[in-house]
């Protein structure tokens, strides 16, 4: 990293550390809802549930990707766009190295939206695309911008040209509807209101199985075709993404604790840090001029 010192360490320890991951999140406060989290020297096979519209561009990293109930393998150029309450799963991590995801929140978006008469709820992305080098130049100078430093102007002109090539190439090409109704899908989807209905995060299988009306077996089954991942993980999942939205709208870590039915902070702060790679309090600290890395805070510009 630019302005490191190049005598830091013995070659052998120096190529230890630079091998560790790093993660680090960005936002600025004349940028309300978007944010930015970048991924380097990641090898971890993570999943993510999105409260918010999401891209995730690979800059060196290779992977295999499950979302909307497809495969596919990531790599650089291509994009995974996941709108607020879907998952994604990482399945197989083939090459480590370094992505970058921007999140817009749906308020944020619809603003930008509106200069193309088309409101953020009638918006359909696809799953994955491979970007055009114009598209994909645009992305990744938002990721550039997105930190301290750069003008308010110069951020939002590239987030403006970032959705003008989003609307060109991401839209998903509208399906002819199909026949007939789908009990498994009908049943996966009440399944996953059962979960987002019970906030304390205390329901079990059984219980699900007899609200939707199927066995247990069923139930885990049809669930982890639809969304990838079985009830439970999926569940902590969708905890620690409103817990994170919380976290960026200033509520103290012991208040979003409790809020999403973690036993206390630090139940929270071990499964946040497991999914994300730094802590709570470290997170909500983005903005404040601080920078973590190999779980060390130093006096850095962001949290890395």
């Amino acid at each position: 990293m630019t302005g490191e010192a190049t005598l830091a360490a013995p070659a052998s320890r120096r190529d230890a550390a630079d091998r560790r991951e790093i993660v680090s999140f960005q936002r600025r406060g004349e940028l309300p809802g978007v944010e930015v989290r970048s991924l380097e020297n990641s090898a971890r096979a993570f999943h993510g549930y999105s409260t918010d519209f999401e891209f995730f561009a690979p800059r060196t990293w290779h992977g295999e990707v499950w979302h909307r109930r497809q495969h596919a393998v990531l790599r650089p150029g291509s994009v995974l766009c996941a709108h607020p309450g879907e998952v994604f799963l990482v399945r197989r991590v083939l090459e480590p190295g370094t992505g970058n995801f921007l999140t817009i929140d749906a308020r944020a978006l619809h603003e930008y939206l509106c200069e193309h008469e088309r409101p953020a709820k009638e918006l359909r992305l696809r799953a994955f695309a491979t970007m055009s080098s114009t598209l994909e130049q645009r992305l990744h100078e938002v990721f550039r911008l997105v930190r301290p430093g750069p003008s308010a102007l110069e951020i939002q002109t590239a987030i403006v040209e970032f959705i003008r090539g989003m609307m060109a190439e991401l839209l998903e090409e509208p399906s002819a509807p199909t026949a007939g109704s789908d009990a498994a899908l009908s049943a996966a989807e009440r399944v996953r209101e059962c979960l987002h209905d019970d906030t304390s995060g205390t329901i079990d299988l059984a219980t699900l199985a007899k609200q939707v009306g199927v066995s247990r077996y069923q139930a885990l089954r049809l669930f982890k075709r639809r969304y990838g991942l079985p009830p439970h993980t999926y569940q902590l999942s969708v905890r620690l993404a409103l817990a994170q939205k919380a976290l960026r709208e200033g509520h103290p870590p012991v208040q979003v604790a409790a809020q999403y039915g973690f036993v206390d902070q630090s139940h929270l702060t071990r499964h946040f840090k497991r999914l994300l790679g730094v802590t709570p309090a470290q997170y909500a600290r983005v903005g404040k001029r601080s920078r973590v890395r190999a779980g060390r805070i130093t006096a850095r510009s962001s949290l890395g």
